[in-house]
């Protein structure tokens, strides 16, 4: 009888450890397909608000404000999406600004600095009077909410293209 008992548990425990086993193997299988899903381009998802002004950025970059400046808020909140690729100008914000990625991957460098890759989650400070520069990676979205503190201090001063080729 008790090698009966221990031939049912062994079974049991057999069956459950196969079950978890295909559980652990689907989980992995969403998991790759949600990480391909999230390296796939979808554009039109990130075409919001108006599409910026040629003149400031290489490639398409959307804009969409969502807190202007009024006499209660010395401040601003804009959605800036990155096509593939796009990345705006070097530029300088008087009052500084700060950046909070919200989709993809792309990239940051302030003037003199390394260049940095930064990712959905990523909260990057650009010093007031510092110029920088900000977009998305070759092969990826990117979009980030902006803060302009102090905009009484002044809005953004445009400077030159940016001369980047990214790693491959």
């Amino acid at each position: 009888m008790f090698q009966k008992d221990a031939f049912k548990i062994t079974n049991i425990a057999l069956m459950l450890s196969l079950f978890l086993m295909s559980c652990a193997e689907q989980k992995s299988e969403n998991n790759t397909k949600e990480s391909k899903q999230e390296t796939t381009v979808n554009v039109e998802a990130i075409q919001q608000g108006a599409l910026a002004s040629a003149e400031n950025n290489t490639g398409n970059v959307w804009v969409k404000p969502h807190v202007m400046q009024d006499s209660i808020y010395d401040m601003m909140l804009i959605t800036e999406a990155f096509e593939p690729g796009a990345r705006t100008h070097w530029h300088i914000h008087p009052a500084g600004e700060i950046l909070v990625v919200i989709k993809g991957e792309g990239y940051h460098q302030i003037k003199g600095k390394k260049l940095e890759k930064v990712k959905k989650g990523d909260v990057i400070k650009c010093p007031p009077g510092v110029s920088h520069w900000h977009g998305a990676a070759k092969n990826n979205v990117m979009s980030h909410l902006v803060i302009l503190p102090n905009i009484a201090e002044g809005g953004v001063i445009w400077q030159d293209e940016v001369a980047f080729e990214e790693e491959k």
